[in-house]
């Protein structure tokens, strides 16, 4: 049963002719004809039979009828459905980060998505990292805004945008130097990530690049757990400068300039390889791909964020 001759025989039924059903429908006549004969004999039944000048429907069609116009409506609305949602007035987007990166990146993401493009739906999952990769690899998430996702990306996974960004050493501690080695810092205590978090990884890769070894007396799973020791005068830490922006610029931490190269990591969006992303994804990866920063120290194009020189 071919949805154009479910529409030509409601048509008939609503009009009482084939002739205002073809002029309706833009076809011929002998075309709503041939779709009518073909619909009888799909059925088998006798579906019309001419009463004077006008086109009578059988029992048949009228036992029919409420069925068929059901079936027309749902028809109907599921093309108006995907012609909204290939407009993007309709759809999901379902992207997970971790507790930081839900705080800091993903608002203003989300932010500008959503005046773009109203009426898509978003939905947000925090997690950590196993977690976000597992629900993205089972179909449960679209997007994972990950750290260091240089370091996941496999075979069952795509980067579609990242950004370079620094990871700066803090502190508030009056005694701590603004300027100095590493090695000058072993006396003072750290506060750093627990010990193989994605955060974490490339802080001790980078520490021991560099010969050194920090006397950590204090490790958290949450950045802003971090931040407030820091802030409290317990330690320094390294943290991602996007993070602790706003308190480097109101004074309440201070930066360390270190004498070895600075550390550089990646926050990076991920779906799943696959050949099909749905437009409302592949909408919010493009206008990803575009963002930009604002931020004294954050500025971000097509080659990333990086922290900007001091003036």
């Amino acid at each position: 049963m071919e949805m154009n001759e479910v529409r030509s025989l409601v048509t008939l039924a609503e009009l009482g002719g084939i002739t205002p059903t073809a002029a309706k429908l833009h076809l011929s006549v002998g075309a709503i004809h041939k779709q009518l004969k073909v619909l009888e004999r799909e059925l088998g039944v006798r579906l019309y039979e001419k009463t004077g000048r006008r086109l009578q429907l059988t029992q048949a069609s009228e036992i029919l009828l409420p069925y068929l116009k059901e079936l027309l409506a749902q028809h109907d609305g599921a093309i108006s459905a995907l012609a909204e949602w290939r407009g993007m007035k309709s759809g999901l987007v379902r992207i997970g980060a971790g507790p930081a990166m839900s705080s800091y990146i993903l608002p203003p993401l989300l932010r500008r998505f959503r005046r773009s493009f109203p009426g898509v739906d978003l939905f947000v999952q925090s997690g950590n990292t196993p977690f976000l990769l597992e629900s993205l690899a089972r179909g449960s998430l679209d997007l994972a805004l990950l750290i260091s996702a240089d370091l996941v990306e496999g075979p069952g996974f795509q980067v579609n945008a990242s950004w370079d960004f620094e990871l700066v050493l803090v502190s508030h501690l009056r005694q701590a130097p603004r300027r100095c080695r590493l090695a000058d810092l072993q006396r003072h205590p750290f506060i750093l990530f627990q010990k193989g978090s994605r955060m974490e990884e490339p802080i001790d890769r980078y520490f021991a690049a560099n010969g050194f070894r920090p006397r950590v007396n204090m490790r958290f799973d949450n950045a802003d757990a971090i931040k407030a020791m820091v802030r409290a005068g317990l330690g320094i830490s390294m943290l991602p400068v996007w993070l602790v922006d706003a308190d480097l610029r109101s004074g309440r931490l201070f930066p360390i300039h270190q004498q070895e190269p600075p550390l550089f990591s990646k926050i990076a969006l991920l779906t799943r390889r696959s050949r099909y992303v749905p437009e409302p994804v592949q909408a919010f990866i493009d206008q990803t791909r575009k963002v930009e920063w604002k931020s004294p120290r954050l500025v971000a194009g097509a080659g990333g964020i990086h922290r900007r020189a001091r003036s």
